[in-house]
């Protein structure tokens, strides 16, 4: 009877360390896939290119086309803004933020660049499917404060998730397709502005949307964005101090040369 009841106590202290290193296996595993899909989550950019164009809509129905732009997400994380205004003085600016955090603004019409150095993870730039769009591809909320999600959507084919803010701005962003921007729209009182789809490609988009010009003049932003001349004069205190913070933050975040 001893030796059975000492048998017994031997088989269930084993069946105990069993189940101990089975439940340790399994939380390794469900520790490295929840890593495994952090790492995915942060390192995993999806490239497209999205072209958008913009209508200003007046209550007494009249509609015009303000601007085109264009938004290109690379696989590396880096992402480019191109907007090409449509009235008489319209000007094509681009804002490159390069995965190094390295961000360059660019005129393209005046050949005039500005280069900033901002540290930052680039996952943070782009929004994450898997989160319905309201979260970064770093975990965070992608606006603060957060966005409302609103239901999903078919916009120009493509299956969407529709998201709200407390500025009276919706906008669709494309699930499939890294969360593309297909269709936003602002409500402002009289009227509202509408952006709508152009063209969505996906895949790397075209490397020379990435391109500084080797020629273009770095300069502060308020000479990128006035020039040197008459279209300093007669601004309110408010733009002038405006421009002052600006170039502050340019001489004190310049990347080093």
């Amino acid at each position: 009877m001893f030796n059975i009841h000492v048998k017994s106590k031997t088989m269930l202290k084993w069946a105990f360390v069993l189940v101990l290193i089975g439940f340790a296996v399994l939380l390794g595993r469900v520790i490295q896939s929840r890593l495994r899909a952090q790492e995915v989550r942060v390192g995993g950019p999806i490239p497209y290119t999205v072209k958008l164009v913009e209508t200003v809509h007046s209550l007494d129905g009249r509609a015009g086309v303000t601007s085109e732009e264009i938004w290109a997400i690379r696989s590396d994380g880096s992402r480019v803004l191109r907007l090409e205004h449509k009235s008489a003085m319209g000007t094509t600016q681009r804002t490159i933020n390069f995965a190094s955090g390295i961000e360059v603004t660019i005129i393209e019409r005046a050949n005039t660049k500005s280069t900033v150095a901002k540290p930052i993870n680039p996952a943070r730039l782009q929004r994450d499917p898997a989160s319905k769009c309201m979260n970064s591809l770093a975990g965070e909320p992608f606006t603060s404060p957060p966005e409302v999600y609103a239901g999903e959507e078919t916009i120009a084919g493509y299956r969407t998730v529709k998201l709200t803010d407390n500025n009276n701005i919706t906008a669709w962003y494309a699930l499939d397709c890294g969360c593309a921007m297909v269709k936003e729209r602002f409500d402002w009182g009289n009227g509202f502005t509408e952006k709508n789809l152009v063209a969505l490609i996906p895949g790397e988009p075209d490397a020379a949307l990435f391109e500084v010009p080797a020629t273009a003049k770095e300069v502060p932003p308020s000479e990128m964005l006035l020039g040197s001349g008459e279209n300093r004069k007669n601004l309110d205190p408010a733009t002038v101090e405006r421009l002052r913070k600006l170039d502050e933050y340019y001489y004190k975040h310049r990347p080093m040369q």
